[in-house]
Order: structure tokens, then C-alpha cells, then sequence
């Protein structure tokens, strides 16, 4: 007898994401859009990176307008890590009603409950019922 979270891994809707884009694309994407060159939008992503890494090391968090803002933190352990706030306006652009063109995984399954995920288990797995 299967449990019911093989049905809901199985079956929630979630985006089948693309290959990955790297500095380079982004770099040319913003180069096209610009007077910047790829070579200085790529130098530009380090020096934001040591920008972060030097504010962040003092206990400063950072505002990237239009990105979010990243704030150190400390774990029990004493291990320092990063959060990451995402911009609301970032977060609301991505959501707009039939704005998003990547892939969704079962969506048809949208706005379903875990019990409609173990109905479609049972009749799609009539030999491992949950």
C-alpha cells in the first residue's frame, strides 16, 4: 500500500525548468539593452558580488533595487549564511495572470487537494493503492 506522499510528489504541479542561464547570457542580454559591453556586465556581476560579500561581512544587509534585499544570519551553530528577500514587484511580475510561459508539470492539478492527488494514484495504480 503506497502513502500519500508518493502521490503528491508525483502529481503536484511544479515548473520543469530550463537549462540553467549562465553569467554569459545574461551578460549579452544586458549588453543588447545597454552601452555596457558583455565584458563589463560580467565584471560588473563580481564587483556586485564583492560588494555583498564586503556589506554583508560587516552585518549590513543590501538592497538590490528591483532584486531584494540579502542579510547576513547565524545558524545555533554559529554558521553564517545569507537571506534572501525577494523584491515584491519581482515576485508579483512573475505571477501575473498568464504572463509565465515557461512549462508547468501537472497542471492540471492546479488548485487540487491532497486528496484528489490520492484519487488519481488509485486509478492510475489500481495495484498499489493508498
Amino acid at each position: 500500500m503506497s502513502k500519500e506522499i508518493k502521490a503528491v510528489l508525483n502529481y503536484s504541479p511544479r515548473v520543469r525548468l530550463g537549462q540553467i542561464v549562465e553569467t554569459e547570457e545574461v551578460a549579452a542580454f544586458i549588453s543588447g539593452r545597454t552601452s555596457f559591453n558583455e565584458g563589463a556586465v560580467d565584471n560588473m556581476a563580481l564587483e556586485f558580488r564583492d560588494a555583498l560579500k564586503s556589506f554583508l561581512m560587516i552585518g549590513r544587509p543590501v538592497r538590490l533595487k528591483g532584486v531584494g534585499i540579502f542579510a547576513p544570519r547565524i545558524d545555533r551553530n554559529g554558521e553564517v549564511g545569507i537571506n534572501f528577500k525577494i523584491d515584491s514587484r519581482l515576485r508579483s511580475d512573475i505571477n501575473l495572470p498568464r504572463k509565465f510561459k515557461g512549462k508547468i508539470v501537472n497542471r492540471d492539478m492546479l488548485g487540487k487537494t491532497v486528496e484528489d492527488m490520492k484519487e488519481r494514484w488509485n486509478s492510475e495504480h489500481p495495484e498499489d493503492p493508498m
